[in-house]
């Protein structure tokens, strides 16, 4: 990789670790005019597209990368987890099975073996749907009216353990807003339990420094 690729590269995880997603595009992009195209950069360009809600772009890419690359864990995870989140529970189940099949780590299975528990239980599952449809209303509420983000994540974290965006705010709100890191320290992890986070990571260390103080 030569120097300019370098740092579009850095400049690309960088943005990415930070949620900052139209920066992660644009040097995403400028990749893929450098080096052509690869799976893990189409795939990083998915994960950014989500991030900027575009996805049913993401899923065509994802669909598209599994033609051109064969099916792989990633790949059928991810697609896994766009089906689960619109509700389509075959898909779901489908994409889950192939990645559960394609040797995943114990986290990974963990947590593909609940979203697959959860799926087969359809009354669960459509009432976990439901809850979901407040979603983008608990998202704006963290800025403007943080109980009321609690109130709606936890219902989403009741209903889905294994919803980690709402694990992982619910984490932030006992700590930053509640002011009870104990209870920061369960819901951080549980994210830590189901996926590799570096930010639950930092806040789950934050939790027992203050709480040991």
């Amino acid at each position: 990789m030569n120097v300019l690729g370098w740092y579009h590269q850095r400049r690309m995880l960088n943005a990415m670790v930070q949620n900052q997603w139209t920066e992660a595009e644009t040097h995403i992009r400028k990749l893929l005019v450098l080096q052509g195209k690869s799976m893990g950069l189409e795939y990083n360009l998915a994960v950014v597209l989500l991030g900027l809600e575009q996805n049913e772009e993401a899923f065509q890419m994802l669909l598209s990368c599994v033609e051109r690359y064969g099916e792989s864990l990633r790949l059928c995870r991810l697609l896994g987890d766009i089906q689960y989140g619109r509700g389509n529970r075959e898909d779901s189940i489908h994409w889950y099975s192939l990645a559960l099949s394609d040797n995943p780590t114990e986290k990974e299975k963990r947590l593909l073996s609940l979203r697959l528990e959860l799926l087969f239980d359809s009354k669960r599952f459509f009432m976990i749907q439901e809850k979901l449809a407040s979603l983008p209303e608990a998202r704006t509420c963290l800025e403007t009216d943080p109980q009321k983000a609690f109130s709606l994540y936890k219902e989403i974290a009741e209903a889905d353990p294994t919803h980690v965006e709402s694990l992982n705010n619910l984490g932030t709100l006992f700590l930053n807003e509640y002011k009870d890191p104990l209870a920061a320290e369960e819901k951080f992890s549980q994210v830590l339990e189901l996926v590799d986070n570096s930010g639950a990571a930092r806040n789950l260390a934050k939790a027992k420094k203050e709480r040991q103080s």
